[in-house]
């Protein structure tokens, strides 16, 4: 995986904007990665390696081959940020939903189908990950073993209901940023867990800036600090920190698992239970599940396809 190469390469603005659209859907479900979604569609070293270039945008710009860096950045990140955005503010209110009108996910009924669906997404992407290790050894089956084991410890964290204080909001966005960016670990859960959710997607439905400008303060301190680190780890431990990626992805299936005791994250913890009675439509999600991981091959292959072009 050149990182180098694919963070500099121009991407169609609205084939970046797609891609936002699909992470920003993902980041708003707790359980759902936008950092699996990247990785399946392709464009996961080019997100990392965009937000390192602008990490260290103020190096950068002391020279002209810097700031064309930057430049090329900036093409796929702003119309990233407008789909995920979008996406996010969109799905929140379809999916989650405000306190009074409960969506999709927090009701009995559709909650099942929409977790089997994302469950057939992930289980069936996980060989995305996979695929770009090149030589596989007991290391890397025993790295993403761990993985796995770690990721399910953290979904299956007890949830916390307090309020948190303002200020707490900075450690909440640097943390939830950071889980973001890893494949198979949900920025959105992480928030759950620590009782941040409900305040954080209120914000940004109730168009609270206070409360929003102290989260996002708290996401680019969390961007500076650990996106350096994952970029040096994608750049020299490839094979590695893949198959980490790999097992934190197979962890992360414990959240999703379609049937719960309860589906509204904001007032208990979801514990998993056995197969409904009603299994016949969340079979058929999870089967469509995995013809969107189809799909996002065939996208992926189209964005590769661009690449070459780009760089021929």
């Amino acid at each position: 995986m050149k990182l180098k190469a694919d963070s500099e390469s121009v991407l169609a603005p609205h084939l970046s904007v797609a891609c936002g659209l699909l992470m920003g859907g993902a980041d708003a479900i707790p359980g759902v990665s936008g950092g699996t979604i990247a990785l399946i569609i392709g464009v996961y070293d080019r997100f990392i390696g965009g937000l390192s270039t602008m990490v260290r945008a103020p190096l950068l710009l002391r020279t002209a081959e810097g700031r064309g860096q930057i430049v090329r950045a900036l093409q796929f990140l702003i119309p990233l940020a407008v789909g995920l955005l979008t996406a996010y503010y969109l799905a929140t209110k379809l999916l989650i939903g405000p306190t009074d009108e409960p969506g999709v996910m927090r009701r009995p009924d559709t909650a099942p189908i929409c977790y089997a669906f994302f469950f057939g997404l992930v289980l069936l992407s996980l060989r995305e990950p996979w695929k770009h290790i090149e030589n596989r050894t007991p290391w890397h089956y025993g790295i993403a073993a761990a993985g796995c084991v770690a990721a399910a410890i953290f979904v299956g964290l007890p949830h916390t209901g307090v309020e948190p204080a303002r200020w707490m909001l900075v450690l909440g966005g640097a943390g939830a940023i950071a889980v973001m960016l890893l494949p198979g670990v949900s920025g959105s859960l992480f928030l759950v867990i620590i009782g941040q959710y409900a305040t954080v997607a209120g914000a940004v439905h109730d168009r609270e800036i206070g409360t929003l400008l102290v989260f996002m303060l708290g996401m680019g301190i969390g961007v500076m600090s650990f996106v350096p680190l994952l970029r040096l780890l994608l750049d020299r431990y490839n094979d590695l920190t893949m198959a980490a990626l790999t097992g934190l992805m197979a962890g992360s299936l414990r959240a999703l698992w379609p049937w719960k005791s309860g589906y509204d994250p904001k007032e208990a913890a979801m514990i998993n239970q056995g197969i409904g009675d009603d299994f016949v439509l969340p079979l058929v999600a999870f089967v469509a599940g995995g013809a969107v991981v189809w799909l996002l091959t065939r996208l992926e292959r189209r964005i590769q396809g661009q690449n070459a072009k780009s760089r021929s």
